[in-house]
């Protein structure tokens, strides 16, 4: 799933891109992807013609303001008093697609970041919501298991939304201090929750998942199983300097592309160059030449080195 710098990437370009930009026309392939209003959208979804309808409608002749990030969560704020809230879950993608990039890629793209994987032309099976602007440029949303969403509501309709209502604090605000992170690990109410699964909770911290706590709690020297209840001030302020670090270098190298997320180009991130433990089980620590050892915590595998982590 993209994390926070993942997602912000996307954010960032598709601001630069869309900017300014009038949706011309909306094609929906995948009606149960797109709702209409605050509720939230669960990923048990029936298509609703009206819904769908509705959410063309709404869209066609609206400008492109901005798009913003918030946790994991795309805002696209529009000029008509309204934005569009997507959340990529496991598979989505957004490409961007102009007359330049068209005449470079043929209209092909890899759609997972692998040398072998095949070019895919747009819009293809994958594809489930595409917007058209009137400069002839297209935006095309892909989602291979079709677990993302898109959501388009008032801008007087956000404080109802319950997803931006239950994100706990951005850890890379001003706000996010050493006393912020004290407070969030106090509210926690089990005495066996593990640190990795903590980090990766965004009602605790925002934007954190997989793959940046594996590497946070690598850079600290706390293993992902160490339950929370257990850590010293020591160890939860080395986890709290290294999140911001760790979060900073994966925008930098613009994300992770170690599955199927992809730039809006289709280009792949290069933060996979640098990870430390996340997705390196049996090979060789990077730090002292141990072999990196993975464990199953809450469904989810968390990698650590046995020597540099206690």
């Amino acid at each position: 799933m993209p994390e926070l710098p993942e997602v912000q990437t996307i954010a960032s370009e598709l601001n630069r891109k869309l900017k300014n930009r009038i949706i011309k026309s909306v094609v929906v392939n995948a009606p149960k992807m797109v709702a209409v209003g605050p509720g939230t959208v669960s990923n048990i979804r029936t298509a609703d013609k009206r819904s769908t309808d509705k959410f063309i409608s709404l869209l066609e002749g609206e400008k492109v303001l901005s798009v913003q990030r918030r946790a994991k969560l795309l805002i696209f704020d529009l000029s008509g008093s309204l934005c569009i809230l997507v959340h990529l879950k496991m598979t989505g993608q957004f490409i961007f697609e102009d007359k330049k990039l068209r005449a470079k890629t043929g209209g092909k793209y890899r759609m997972f970041n692998k040398l072998y994987a095949p070019l895919v032309k747009l819009p293809s099976k994958h594809t489930h919501v595409i917007f058209n602007f009137i400069d002839g440029s297209t935006l095309y949303f892909n989602d291979i298991r079709k677990f993302g969403y898109m959501k388009l509501v008032r801008d007087d309709e956000l404080n109802q939304v319950r997803e931006l209502q239950e994100y706990g604090p951005e850890p890379l605000s001003k706000q996010f201090t050493f006393s912020t992170f004290l407070t969030a690990v106090k509210n926690v109410l089990s005495n066996k929750l593990k640190i990795k699964i903590f980090l990766m909770d965004a009602k605790k911290i925002a934007g954190i998942g997989n793959i940046y706590s594996d590497e946070i709690l690598f850079h600290a020297g706390v293993r992902p199983m160490r339950r929370v209840s257990s850590l010293t001030n020591k160890e939860l302020a080395a986890i709290y300097k290294w999140i911001k670090p760790v979060l900073i270098k994966g925008i930098k190298a613009k994300g992770s592309s170690v599955g199927d997320f992809v730039r809006t180009d289709g280009s792949w991130g290069q933060m996979g160059k640098f990870h430390f433990v996340y997705g390196r089980k049996g090979q060789k620590c990077k730090k002292c030449g141990s072999i990196i050892e993975a464990v199953k915590l809450g469904g989810r595998t968390g990698s650590f080195c046995p020597h540099c982590q206690k």
